[in-house]
C-alpha cells in the first residue's frame, strides 16, 4: 500500500503540519511586529531595530548553505521538532527577562541570532521532509496550501498585534510566538518516519555536496543573475517591517494599531503579486524581477517623503506587490532551470532559500 493518500486532505501527516505551520505563522505574524515595538519602547533606537532585524536574517546567508547538507545526515522531523522547542524556549525569554525586570536587550540580541540559526535548519529539514508526507505530483499543491496560509496569516496577525501590544505591552504579546512553536512542535511529533538517523560520509563529501549548489548557480547566468537580485533584494529590505514601525510611531506619531495595518497591508499585496506573477510568461520573468525590483524602491522613496498615515498604507501596498512579484519570478526559475536529478536530490542545497520556509 502507498504510503500517500489519494487525498492531502485525508492525509493526516500533512494536515498536521499545516495546521502547526499555520498557527507558526500567525505568531511569527504578531512577532514581527510586536518585536520592534518593543525595541523601540526600551531604547528609541531605530538602528537598534534594524540591526536586530538584520541578525534574525544574518544566518541565512552564514549557515543556509552548510545547514542543508548537515539536515541531510540527521533526521529531518527530529530537526524540525528540536528547531520549534528551542524557538519556543527562546521567545519565552523575551517576556520573561521584562517580567523578572532584567535588561531586555541583551536578550533580544541573543535570541535573535539563535532563533534565526534554528529557523534555518527548520527550513533545510522542511523541504525534505514534506516529499515523504505528499506524493510527488501533489508537492506545488502542497506548497500552495502552505504560502495561501502563511499569506493569511500576515494579512490579519499584524493587525491583531497591534491592539493586543497597546493593551498587553509588547513583550507579553511575544509570549504569543513562543506558545505558536510549541503547538508546532507538537503536530511535528505525529511526522515521525522510518528514516535513518543518520548519513555517514566523509568531509570530502560534504564539501563536494556544498559544492553542487553553488555550480547549480553559478554556472547558469540567468539562476545566477535572478538569485543575486533576489539575495540583494532581501538584504535591502530585511529591516522593512522595522522601519515601517519607527517611521510609524515615530516620524508620524501614529499608534501600534496603525503599524500593524500597515504591515497587514503590505502581506495583502505581497499575496496580490504572487496571484500576478504567477500568470506571467516565463520569457518575461526577468523583466518582470527587475520592474518589481523597481517598484519597490518606488515605494521606498515614496514611504521616505510622505507624512500622511494613509499614504503609508499605499506604499506598504506597493512594497508588498513588488515582493510577491520578485518571489514567484525567483522560485520560476529557480524551479524551472535547475536540472531533475539536483531538485530531486539536492533541493536544499540551492543558494536562497525562500524566507517563507525559514520563518516557519
Amino acid at each position: 500500500m502507498s504510503r500517500f493518500k489519494k487525498s492531502m486532505f485525508s492525509n493526516k501527516r500533512f494536515l498536521s503540519l499545516l495546521s502547526g505551520q499555520g498557527v507558526s505563522y500567525f505568531g511569527d505574524s504578531i512577532a514581527s511586529v510586536a518585536l520592534p515595538i518593543l525595541i523601540l519602547t526600551v531604547t528609541g533606537s531605530g538602528f537598534l531595530m534594524g540591526l536586530v532585524g538584520a541578525l534574525e536574517v544574518a544566518p541565512l546567508f552564514i549557515v543556509g548553505l552548510p545547514a542543508g547538507v548537515w539536515v541531510d545526515r540527521w533526521n529531518r522531523s527530529r530537526v524540525m521538532l528540536l528547531s520549534d522547542f528551542g524557538r519556543a524556549v527562546l521567545m519565552a525569554l523575551i517576556p520573561i527577562a521584562s517580567w523578572v525586570h532584567i535588561p531586555v536587550m541583551p536578550v533580544v540580541v541573543f535570541v535573535a541570532i539563535m532563533s534565526g540559526t534554528l529557523a534555518v535548519f527548520f527550513g533545510a529539514a522542511y523541504t525534505g521532509m514534506i516529499s515523504r508526507i505528499v506524493a510527488p505530483e501533489q508537492l506545488g499543491r502542497a506548497n500552495g496550501y502552505f504560502e495561501a496560509i502563511e499569506s493569511a496569516a500576515y494579512a490579519f496577525g499584524p493587525s491583531l498585534a497591534g491592539i493586543l501590544t497597546s493593551k498587553i505591552g509588547p513583550s507579553n504579546t511575544i509570549g504569543l510566538d513562543a506558545l505558536s512553536f510549541v503547538f508546532s512542535a507538537l503536530s511535528i511529533i505525529s511526522l515521525r518516519d522510518n528514516e535513518k538517523e543518520t548519513k555517514q560520509s566523509s568531509s570530502q563529501d560534504f564539501f563536494a555536496e556544498m559544492r553542487v549548489g553553488l555550480k547549480t548557480v553559478v554556472q547558469d547566468s540567468v539562476l545566477k543573475a535572478i538569485t543575486l537580485l533576489w539575495g540583494s533584494n532581501r538584504f535591502v529590505f530585511a529591516a522593512l517591517i522595522p522601519t515601517l514601525t519607527f517611521f510609524v510611531l515615530k516620524t508620524l506619531h501614529g499608534g501600534a494599531e496603525q503599524v500593524g495595518v500597515s504591515v497587514s497591508i503590505y502581506a495583502l499585496g505581497s499575496l496580490l503579486g504572487t496571484l500576478v506573477g504567477s500568470r506571467i510568461p516565463e520569457r518575461l520573468g526577468m523583466v518582470t524581477a527587475m520592474s518589481a525590483q523597481s517598484l519597490m524602491f518606488v515605494g521606498a522613496i515614496l514611504l521616505s517623503r510622505t507624512n500622511w498615515v494613509p499614504m503609508v498604507f499605499g506604499c506598504s501596498a506597493i512594497l508588498g506587490l513588488g515582493e510577491g512579484l520578485l518571489l514567484v519570478i525567483y522560485i520560476t526559475y529557480r524551479v524551472s532551470r535547475v536540472s531533475e536529478d539536483v531538485v530531486a536530490l539536492k533541493p536544499r542545497y540551492i543558494i536562497g532559500q525562500d524566507l517563507m520556509f525559514v520563518e516557519g
